[in-house]
């Protein structure tokens, strides 16, 4: 139980450090300071897929299949947003 517990906390951390690098990406106006965050980011994105895939391994992250009609709704729903986002150019 303690293993699940320390890396949950790891994934946690990971995607709030991951959200961190993201958004410095964003709002860099400095070419230098965008690339340091770009590999931080690529960085903290690799760390992600490697906890996943521990947790995945351990049993601690249970994966579902997505029901045909959920995956769908989602598309038609994306691209009704991206549809308005264009009107609204």
């Amino acid at each position: 139980m303690a293993d699940k517990f320390l890396m949950e906390e790891l994934l946690f951390g990971n995607k709030v450090i991951t959200d961190l690098y993201l958004h410095g990406y964003i709002e860099s106006s400095n070419e230098l300071v965008r690339e340091t965050f770009s590999k931080a980011l690529n960085e903290s994105l690799k760390n992600h897929t490697e906890i996943y895939e521990a947790m995945k391994k351990a049993g601690f992250y249970q994966v579902k299949d997505a029901d045909e009609s959920k995956i769908k709704q989602t598309k038609t729903k994306l691209k009704s947003s991206i549809d308005c986002a264009k009107k609204e150019e």
